[in-house]
């Protein structure tokens, strides 16, 4: 009996050492992926930020190469605050550009820390990747030829004609037939586009384009009848045109709050992140910031920036 117990405990021995074998590695794994980015950072001395090319006044690059923007001086000052917060003496901050197309995997597959390309946090993108508290609230606007017809134009502007409502099947939206809407590729703009067209049943056509220039180019050449995209990109792509030919409709067709993204399982890093906007907030310091970009903000932007904040 005793000689069986002995080849039961040895037995029972060799299973806990060949379990201890496979937990190992897989331990290791464990910890690779739940490794937060501040560890990360703090390990290599560097940060990668994530940003688009052309999303002026949000991230563009300037003519010397040099990313620059709302977003981006945001998260300049959480790469401050991650300096400060892990005592290094300097931390080499590096830029990555990203398209709408494959902004979420470079974070997901860590190629960027911080995507500072502004995001809207919606369901499906939550899916992927976590987002910060607001850092502006935006929507989608669009932008016509000044000679656009007056039918069209106004449709777009009021959701009316002659001051009458429309609705799926009025004869009124003729106005929208075999009209051409030019859109980013990827973008939420793309399938609120979609949403609306099926909603409406309407032939208008969308015209997917890789990016802001290409989108405004079609307009300006009138190979679109208009342009959709984020609101305040499009005021600011207004600004630059010399010809005084483009115009942004008062209209702003949803609301859209904008964040930036990062690693969705990473609670740390995202504290320190939304701790950094809740100071910018709260200081006031966020003003100057905002004014260097996108004008002097009036009362409503800056009760809405104290209203993001998260209380201490």
């Amino acid at each position: 009996m005793s000689r069986m117990n002995g080849v039961a405990v040895r037995k029972h021995l060799l299973r806990w050492m060949l379990l201890a074998v496979f937990l190992v590695p897989m331990q290791a794994a464990w910890a690779q992926s739940a490794s937060s980015t501040i560890e990360h950072i703090r390990a290599s001395g560097k940060i990668t930020l994530g940003f688009y090319n052309e999303a002026k006044p949000f991230t563009y690059q300037t003519s010397s190469g040099t990313p620059d923007g709302y977003a981006i001086a945001l998260c300049r000052a959480v790469a401050s605050a991650i300096q400060s917060e892990l005592r290094l003496p300097t931390l080499s901050t590096q830029f990555v550009a990203v398209d709408a197309a494959e902004r979420f995997n470079a974070v997901k597959e860590g190629r960027v820390d911080l995507l500072c390309g502004p995001s809207v946090p919606t369901l499906t993108n939550r899916a992927d990747v976590s987002f910060s508290i607001p850092i502006l609230g935006s929507g989608t606007g669009v932008m016509v030829r000044k000679d656009a017809p007056a039918a069209f134009r106004e449709l777009l502007e009021t959701g009316q004609t002659a001051g009458r409502p429309v609705w799926r099947g009025s004869p009124m939206l003729a106005a929208l037939q075999q009209r051409t809407f030019s859109v980013i590729s990827g973008s939420l703009q793309e399938q609120l586009l979609k949403t609306r067209r099926e909603e409406l049943n309407v032939n208008s056509v969308i015209s997917l384009v890789p990016d802001l220039a290409t989108g405004l180019k079609q307009l300006q050449d009138g190979k679109s009848d208009a342009f959709v995209s984020d609101r305040n990109v499009l005021l600011n792509l207004a600004k630059q045109d010399t010809s005084g030919e483009l115009v942004v409709l008062s209209r702003v067709f949803d609301y859209e709050p904008l964040a930036l993204a990062m690693n969705r399982n990473d609670a740390e890093f995202r504290l320190l992140v939304d701790t950094t906007l809740s100071q910018l907030y709260r200081s006031g310091k966020i003003n100057a910031i905002y004014e260097q970009y996108l004008g002097k903000p009036d009362k409503a932007t800056q009760d809405w920036f104290r209203k993001a904040a998260v209380p201490e």
